[in-house]
């Protein structure tokens, strides 16, 4: 469908919302290139009717980069070109093509828009947006204060002055950000918990990760589902899911698995099902290409064991949690929410974690829905050692109770995150914001003229 002139026009409303994001091109695979891309489609998916959307998102090089509707009332623009500099001056033609619209939200994660330099001026853009009159929220997706913990990921050492260095980076990087913003957004309240000493308590909101609905098979359909995958019927499988990463531990996992099934405590048809790929956003990091490549040789050499499976496509993922005995988050460190945590729950699958991963599970709401079902959250948590790892691995592989409880726990939470509940709250966030700048204006004007009316009765 061609776009003309009057749907441009149509969109250029005050009450149209501006969406910064990674975005999935026309007709293109919905987590090809990034899982911030398949977070923001979903979520606009789920978005009232009544609410209009503009969505500048990347242009890809020998693609189709042409502006599409979405649905009726969601317009996306591939609009920027990721890691130059043009991009700012891309994004403001924009917003002066759109410039009736007010309010901005940014999507954001690390590498999305560009490397270091680019990353790094984005929140002076922001605030230059925020003084010709923009209202900015963003999403952040990471919170990183701590780059000794991601030693293996950002190439550098976890103790040097160089890191020290960083830090004190990152912590001004999230102070600007702060400042161009009137809400900062996260996905759980331990990564706002990390913020409350760089941004005003004022400006931060939790909105957590969306789930979608349960999908459910029968035995036949698994059992083929297996067969695909060059599988037995027969075959138990342990699965990771999700792209393969320094901080997400595949590596480790791998090499404990395997180590605990050597040991003979597991049976020979258990197999790790590593569903997922390289991440698209550090695959061409210099600095990452000898784990990438010792990570490949690791499971090519071991393909008795493990099952990888590359990118699933999303017509795909519900086949994937549907033949898991058990998921395994081996995470080494901590610094964003989980959209593979979102897809457990809601396919309900028992699942196993490291001590940093289970951060995810330390809300209160979450913690009492547990507490409801008879699940120690503790029960499931492992440090990063193999002992450690085996003893809960064992404690919980093929328990029967665990999975049903689990299946109850994952469903109640996928309830009170469903996506239209999660989009009512941004909706709902920026209205609230809006109100209230509204509210503030009248405010001050009735002191205005209070003010003058007072000093001209007193002359």
């Amino acid at each position: 469908m061609k776009l003309t002139k009057k749907t441009y026009q149509r969109f250029n409303d005050p009450a149209t919302l501006l969406l910064v994001s990674s975005f999935p091109l026309q007709g293109e695979e919905i987590a090809k290139r990034n899982a911030v891309s398949r977070y923001s489609k979903l979520l606009l998916e789920h978005f009232p009717d009544q609410q209009q959307v503009v969505v500048l998102c990347e242009q890809v090089a020998d693609q189709n980069n042409q502006p599409y509707l979405l649905k009726k009332n969601i317009l996306v623009i591939p609009s920027y070109t990721v890691n130059s500099l043009k991009l700012f001056a891309q994004l403001n033609q924009q917003f002066k093509r759109f410039s009736q619209l007010k309010n901005i939200l940014l999507q954001f994660e690390f590498s999305l828009f560009g490397k270091e330099v680019i990353t790094f001026l984005l929140p002076f853009f922001f605030i230059w947006q925020r003084l010709l009159g923009k209202k900015i929220y963003t999403m952040l997706h990471q919170v990183v204060l701590d780059l000794s913990t991601l030693s293996g990921q950002v190439a550098l050492p976890a103790s040097s002055i160089k890191t020290l260095f960083f830090n004190g980076v990152m912590r001004l990087f999230y102070s600007i950000l702060g400042l161009a913003n009137q809400q900062l957004l996260v996905h759980d309240q331990f990564l706002a918990d990390k913020l409350r000493f760089l941004v005003p308590q004022r400006k931060l909101a939790v909105i957590p990760h969306g789930i979608n609905g349960y999908q459910g098979f029968k035995q036949a359909q698994r059992d083929n589902f297996k067969k695909n995958l060059g599988c037995k019927a027969s075959d138990k499988l342990v699965l990771a899911y999700g792209y393969h990463s320094w901080y997400k531990g595949t590596d480790w996992l791998i090499k404990n698995f395997l180590r605990l099934k050597k040991s003979g405590q597991l049976a020979k048809n258990t197999k790790l099902l590593l569903a997922g790929d390289v991440a698209p956003t550090q695959k061409n990091q210099p600095h990452l290409q000898d784990f990438y490549q010792n990570l490949s040789n690791l499971i090519k050499n071991n393909n008795q064991d493990i099952i990888h499976t590359g990118f699933v496509a999303e017509k795909d993922v519900a086949k994937i949690f549907a033949i898991a005995d058990l998921v395994v988050f081996p995470y080494l460190a901590r610094m964003s929410s989980s959209g593979a945590l979102a897809l457990a729950l809601q396919y309900r699958k028992p699942f196993i974690s490291s001590k940093f991963f289970a951060e995810n599970l330390l809300t209160d709401k979450l913690q009492e829905l547990a507490h409801k079902n008879q699940i120690d959250i503790n029960l499931l948590q492992f440090n990063l050692t193999y002992a450690s790892f085996a003893k809960t691995f064992l404690s919980n592989w093929q328990d029967s109770s665990l999975t049903k409880k689990m299946a109850v726990f994952g469903s109640q939470v996928s309830k009170a995150h469903d996506w239209q509940e999660i989009a009512n709250q941004y909706v709902s966030l920026i209205s609230q914001t809006q109100e209230q700048t509204i509210s503030t204006i009248k405010a001050q004007k009735v002191y205005f003229w209070q003010k003058l009316a007072y000093s001209q009765a007193s002359t």
